[in-house]
């Protein structure tokens, strides 16, 4: 069940929104000035594939190592549900975060030598695991980014631990949340990127500095709608963003990371990992012939899909 989980995350997910990602940060790379449309999707894109892609293989180690009776700690936590920078990386490629603390962090002094030497090892703890993706610069600003996150993070803990807030949890958890989903994919873009040009084009784009553009398929389709656009200064013209399809292909993806329940919740009753954890959910794989015959059938779907391009993000780490 769990490797089949991982590899419908591979195949099913991932490889269905690479299609978005490359063309975006090819262009980028090579000085096209993207438009708002596109630039969002592509970093949106690969917000995705890259979750989906990287967990996905992390399911399918797992699942092979309990079909030889060995466990191993869990690794992802639904990083992308995490309401803060702190809690992402205590969710995100945990191992990698055990590391950089137990060798890094503490190694550098921790929290021992005051207050400025603690923001500054954490800091430097985030540039060298940058460092450790790729010795490039766009793999450095995404450390130096994430640590400057991290000691934001930090900082504003301390300056409200006795300022209780006055918002309700549910409005907490949604804004704190969308702000952290935020920063993240904005830093994707340093970690995808071939050039820090490239990543900055994007940035722009990002922000509108380029304008917005949709696919000019929908002037017809539209049509007086699409001429009140144009009198409102949007622009339709052939793009890199292909519209409602693209959007759908991103939307459906981030209902099942921020809805259901991570495939180590889902197998809760089953230790599937070495890793204990207290999240519930309703939702609880029960071994029966519904799910025998849901996972045969996935299962089977999968392996026909092998043949099939696909991308391996990790050749360069």
């Amino acid at each position: 069940m769990l490797f089949t989980i991982g590899l419908a995350k591979k195949i099913l997910i991932a490889d269905r929104v690479m299609v978005y990602v490359s063309p975006v940060f090819s262009a980028a790379d090579s000085g096209v000035a993207l438009t708002f449309f596109e630039a969002w999707g592509g970093v949106l894109a690969y917000t995705l594939q890259l979750y989906f892609d990287f967990s996905g293989y992390v399911d399918m180690a797992l699942g092979i190592s309990l079909l030889f009776g060995i466990r191993l700690p869990l690794n992802f936590n639904s990083p992308y549900k995490s309401t803060s920078i702190i809690d992402f990386w205590r969710r995100w490629h945990m191992t990698l975060s055990r590391f950089l603390r137990d060798y890094l962090y503490i190694g550098l002094g921790g929290n021992r030598k005051g207050p400025f030497r603690r923001y500054l090892n954490l800091w430097l703890t985030m540039l060298l695991g940058g460092l450790w993706h790729g010795a490039g610069w766009t793999f450095i600003i995404w450390g130096a980014m994430h640590g400057a996150y991290l000691c934001i993070n930090h900082g504003w803990r301390a300056l409200c631990k006795d300022r209780p807030s006055r918002l309700p949890e549910s409005v907490r958890t949604l804004l704190y949340g969308t702000l952290t989903f935020m920063a993240v994919t904005v830093a994707w873009v340093f970690f995808r990127a071939d050039t820090v040009g490239g990543a900055l084009q994007i940035l722009k784009g990002m922000a509108g500095c380029n304008g917005v553009t949709l696919p000019i398929k929908y002037a017809s389709q539209w049509g007086e709608l699409s001429h009140w656009l144009v009198q409102q200064g949007l622009v339709f013209d052939d793009n890199l963003f292909k519209g409602g399809k693209q959007i759908g292909q991103i939307v459906w993806p981030l209902l099942i990371v921020w809805l259901l329940p991570n495939s180590h919740t889902f197998l809760r009753n089953y230790e599937v990992t070495v890793t204990s954890f207290d999240e519930t959910s309703r939702w609880v794989f029960r071994p029966n012939i519904v799910t025998l015959s849901i996972v045969s059938i996935v299962l089977i779907y999968c392996f026909s899909h092998l043949t099939q391009l696909s991308e391996f993000l990790y050749f360069r780490f």
